[in-house]
């Protein structure tokens, strides 16, 4: 706790006691000023503690320890505040990402290195423009383990133009399955499954190259039963075997991408291994999975804070709980900044800040709506 200096005379001040309702009392070294002071008891940093310590055991509010009305009184400041997100300029090996979904409202991008979380962004979707906003604060790793979907790869050419890729083995893998089917019943299915299946057990170039063959071989085999066409209701005519046409197309695509068996190249693998599947991040998913079970009710806003302040606390060098309490941005804070873009913006909206629209920039509610013919006569 910082001494306060006198009001009076300017000379630092020494405890002295307390009173009765717990206000530190603070008493003049000067023995000629004798000036005294109270102090208020700071319990935000105590407060913010409990909140996560309860946010992230398994105990419900009933089964706290303190009762429920106290227990969310000392949550408040918790769910006031953001957690901050790390600008990270010490360059990994090794990147993994991927993105937490809140059902189809909103997404949490997560990326992890050396076994702590490194950065993490909400965004409505996996779109390239949010992976974006993610690698921005991030510093260029070797090498990018992701599952390829939802516009990643398209950023990391844009802002990671020389990191290698590599794509997770594992949803390639339940990819296939996910055409083929668990108990596939034509021939060519059954084998492709297999085919897949053996993808995971790649361990060197040679069970690459010999995977390779057994695919090549495959497509060479079931060409003609591929380029099956019919003839469907419509009258169109299309592939007979749509999904294992999908499942070819797709294999081809990844194969040509060349990036599958990355973590075999020797350039990315002298600085260190790289893993061929995103298992590391998937088994920090399922534990976030477990927190919002633990936790269930929560609205959409405290989801998405309470998965915040868990990517915050398994960073490598988090702040402490008293510069969160006092540094941390709240939502007020957050409303003012989204307050002036907005006035600052072209487009304004009225509705949720009071705000009018700018001249010219308005909607025209005869733009798109306009008289029919038997209006036009009355």
């Amino acid at each position: 706790m910082n001494t306060p200096s006198c009001a009076v005379c300017g000379e630092p001040m020494k405890r002295n006691g307390r009173t009765s309702s717990g206000r530190i009392r603070w008493r003049c070294r000067n023995a000629d000023c004798g000036s005294s002071r109270t102090q208020p008891r700071d319990n935000s940093a105590r407060d913010l503690r409990c909140g996560l310590d309860w946010l992230f055991s398994k105990r419900s509010q009933a089964e706290h320890r303190l009762s429920a009305r106290t227990l969310r009184r000392r949550c408040e400041l918790m769910w006031s505040l953001w957690a901050p997100v790390p600008l990270v300029d010490e360059i990994h090996h090794v990147v993994h990402v991927d993105g937490f979904h809140l059902h189809r409202d909103a997404v949490v991008l997560i990326a992890v290195a050396g076994g702590h979380v490194i950065g993490w962004h909400i965004a409505r979707s996996e779109r390239s423009a949010a992976w974006e906003r993610l690698m921005a604060r991030i510093a260029p790793p070797d090498v990018l383990v992701c599952d390829g979907g939802g516009g990643v790869l398209k950023a990391a050419r844009t802002m990671w133009p020389d990191t290698r890729i590599q794509r997770c083995l594992f949803h390639v893998q339940a990819n296939v399955f996910g055409l083929t089917g668990m108990r596939p019943r034509l021939e060519a299915g059954r084998r492709l499954r297999r085919i897949a299946v053996a993808l995971a057990r790649v361990r060197n170039k040679d069970d690459a190259a010999a995977w390779l063959v057994s695919y090549n071989q495959w497509e060479q085999d079931f060409a003609g039963f591929l380029d099956e066409q019919s003839r469907y209701a419509d009258g169109s005519m299309n592939d007979t075997h749509q999904r294992l046409v999908k499942a070819r197309r797709m294999i081809r695509r990844r194969i040509r991408e060349d990036q599958l068996f990355t973590f075999l190249d020797e350039e990315p693998a002298a600085a260190g291994p790289v893993p061929s599947t995103n298992n590391l991040i998937e088994s920090w998913n399922s534990r976030l999975r477990d927190m919002l079970r633990h936790h269930r009710g929560l609205r959409l806003i405290r989801q998405l804070k309470a998965i915040c302040w868990w990517c915050h606390q398994h960073t490598e060098h988090h702040e402490t709980d008293a510069w969160l309490a006092a540094n941390a941005i709240t939502d007020e804070r957050l409303e003012e900044l989204y307050k002036h873009a907005w006035e600052q913006s072209p487009q304004g909206l009225y509705d949720t800040f009071g705000i009018p629209m700018r001249y010219g920039t308005g909607i025209d509610w005869n733009d798109f709506h306009t008289r029919v013919k038997w209006q036009s006569n009355n």
